[in-house]
């Protein structure tokens, strides 16, 4: 069997090689074209980077004058409810001040006097939501009251009564501001009965 020489020849050769030469251009073109469009895509996205970048400090630049602008109202309304509750108790002032100058005409003015004030500063308590605990007669109720100690309950009194009080207390729009000091009757507990010395009992032993 004959074997066929399998090299091209050289007319072959001179007829691919136009071929090959249009196969090598086409990839460098592409190349070039492709190379452009990443180009121009990075500097889309750098352009977008920078609108968010400017964006996000537009917006931390907001929130930190807002975040001032928030601070100063609430030092600003702190301080109108100072000035609202001051200027409530110029008036109780005034009169502590005109009971203390007329003291020593009349005993008797001047307890009427600082009743009314008592009164006044009391009104002036309740308008601002705050109010007293009540005590003598009620149920102690460790929530609202302290015991400074106790007294031994009665028929009339019974055990857990408050009995009196000592020091007021005050709730303020229903919290507890200052707890009520009060004494309250307490039942004596029974006194533990001795248990009696058990009898020796001897018992002797047979021989």
């Amino acid at each position: 069997m004959e074997l066929r020489d399998q090299h091209p020849t050289s007319e072959q050769e001179t007829t691919a090689a136009p071929d090959n030469g249009a196969a090598a251009e086409a990839p460098t073109e592409l190349a070039g074209l492709t190379l452009e469009a990443l180009q121009e895509q990075l500097a889309q996205e750098h352009r977008q980077a920078e609108e968010y970048l400017d964006h996000l400090q537009r917006l931390q630049a907001e929130f930190q004058n807002y975040r001032r602008r928030m601070t100063q109202e609430k030092l600003d309304a702190v301080s109108r409810g100072k000035e609202d509750v001051l200027r409530a108790l110029v008036p109780v002032l005034t009169n502590f001040r005109l009971a203390l100058q007329h003291a020593e005409q009349d005993a008797n003015s001047v307890r009427q006097g600082v009743q009314m004030i008592w009164q006044q500063f009391e009104g002036f308590l309740r308008d601002q939501g705050m109010e007293p605990i009540p005590t003598v007669g009620q149920t102690f109720d460790p929530a609202y009251h302290e015991v400074l100690s106790t007294l031994p309950a009665t028929p009339e009194v019974p055990s857990n009564t408050i009995v009196t009080e000592v020091k007021a207390g005050y709730r303020l729009d229903g919290r507890l501001l200052s707890p009520a000091q009060v004494i309250v009757a307490r039942a004596e507990e029974p006194e533990a009965q001795e248990t009696p010395a058990a009898a020796r009992v001897e018992i002797s032993g047979k021989a």
